[in-house]
C-alpha cells in the first residue's frame, strides 16, 4: 500500500464537507434543491485534487465532473432529509475522518517544501527537449544477450538480420534524404522500425538527458545528442543496442516548469517524506502499548508498511469503490 495512500479518503472527506458548503461563492453553475453549484465549487474540487484539473480544462471533462458533483450534492441533500447525518455511526466516521485530513495536512506541507528544494536543487534534471527520430535496426555483437532480453521484457524484439555495416549505410542514406529536404514524418513513417513511435512520424515527445524511459530501451545515446543540438538540426547516425537513429530536434531545449514536474517529484519523494517525518516524531512522542499483544514486535523494520502508525483507519474507505480523480458517488442500489 502506498504511503500516501489515505490521500484518497481525505479528498473524499474534504469532498464531503465541499458538499455540504456549495455555492458560497463564484458564478452559480447549476441550481440542485436548495443549493447552488458554482464555478468557485469547482475550483475547490481542482485545489483539493489536483489530477481533476486536466479534466476541468476540457468542455467535456468539465460537464462529466459538474455532472457528477450534482448527483453528489442530490444524495447529500435527501441523506440529510432522511436525517442519516445525525446517525451516531456517520458522525464517528466524519470525526475520524477529520482527523486524517488535518493529519495529511502536515505530510503534505513537508512534501510541497522538499519539492521545491529537490526542483531548484536539480534544476538541470528538468531541462528537456522534444526529439523524433528514424531507426534502422541492426543486429550488433553485444546484443540478444540473455541478460538484456530480462532487463526489459515487454520490448519489442528485433526482426532483422542487418549486419551494422549495412544498418550504418542505410541511416547515412536516410540521413541525406532529410538533408536534402524530404520531410521527416514522412520519411519516419516509411522507413523508421520503430514500431513505438513510426505511426507518429517519429516523434518521441519530451526528452531528459537522463530520460528513464529511454535508459530502459537503451537509447540515452540518442538524449545525450539531442541535448547538444539546436531545432531543426538532424544528426548523423547514433547508435545503440538497437541499431543505428537518425535524431531531429523539434524543440529548442528548455527548462519544465515545476508545476508540471511536481507530480513526478512528488511520487519519488513521498515514501521516504513520510518514514523520516514518522522517525522523527517518534523521538518526540513517547509510544506506550499498554496491551501486549498489540505492542510491535522487537526490532520490526520501520518502514512505511510496517510503522506503527496506520496508513488509514481500519473502517471501509469509500476511495475502494470511488474514483479518486473525481467526487465520489455512494451506490443507490
Amino acid at each position: 500500500m502506498s504511503s500516501f495512500r489515505l490521500l484518497s479518503v481525505a479528498v473524499i472527506a474534504s469532498l464531503a464537507f465541499t458538499a455540504a458548503s456549495c455555492g458560497k461563492g463564484g458564478d452559480p453553475l447549476v441550481k440542485v434543491g436548495r443549493a447552488q453549484i458554482t464555478d468557485e465549487d469547482l475550483e475547490t474540487l481542482a485545489r483539493v485534487n489536483p489530477r481533476l484539473k486536466p479534466r476541468l480544462g476540457t468542455p467535456q471533462g468539465r460537464q462529466k465532473v459538474l455532472e457528477n458533483y450534482v448527483e453528489q450534492e442530490m444524495l447529500y441533500q435527501e441523506s440529510v432529509n432522511r436525517g442519516l447525518n445525525r446517525a451516531a455511526d456517520l458522525k464517528d466516521k466524519i470525526a475520524l475522518y477529520e482527523k486524517i485530513l488535518v493529519a495529511q495536512a502536515l505530510l503534505d506541507m513537508e512534501l510541497e517544501k522538499k519539492v521545491k528544494e529537490y526542483y531548484d536543487a536539480h534544476k538541470d534534471e528538468f531541462e528537456r527537449v522534444k526529439v523524433a527520430h528514424i531507426l534502422i535496426r541492426a543486429v550488433l555483437p553485444d546484443q540478444a544477450k540473455p541478460e538484456d532480453k530480462k532487463k526489459d521484457a515487454k520490448k519489442p524484439a528485433a526482426t532483422t538480420k542487418r549486419s551494422e555495416a549495412e544498418a550504418l549505410k542505410l541511416a547515412e542514406s536516410v540521413r541525406d534524404r532529410l538533408v536534402k529536404g524530404e520531410d521527416f514524418g514522412k520519411v519516419a513513417k516509411e522507413v523508421s522500425e520503430d514500431d513505438r513511435t513510426k505511426s507518429a512520424m517519429g516523434d518521441l515527445g519530451y526528452i531528459t538527458v537522463k530520460d528513464r524511459r529511454l535508459e530502459r530501451w537503451g537509447w540515452l545515446p540518442v538524449a545525450e545528442k539531442a541535448f547538444v543540438m539546436t531545432a531543426g538540426e538532424v544528426s548523423e547516425p547514433i547508435k545503440t543496442q538497437d541499431g543505428f537513429h537518425v535524431v531531429k530536434v523539434l524543440e529548442e531545449k528548455k527548462q519544465q516548469p515545476m508545476e508540471e514536474a511536481e507530480a513526478g517529484i512528488k511520487f519519488r519523494l513521498q515514501a521516504d517524506i513520510r518514514t523520516t517525518l514518522l522517525d522523527d516524531l517518534k523521538k518526540k512522542y513517547k509510544v506506550e502499548y499498554l496491551s501486549k499483544k498489540d505492542e510491535a514486535a522487537p526490532g520490526a523494520p520501520s518502514t512505511p508498511g510496517a510503522s506503527a502508525v496506520p496508513v488509514e483507519p481500519a473502517v471501509p474507505a469509500p476511495a475502494e469503490t470511488a474514483s479518486p480523480t473525481e467526487p465520489p458517488v455512494p451506490a443507490t442500489n
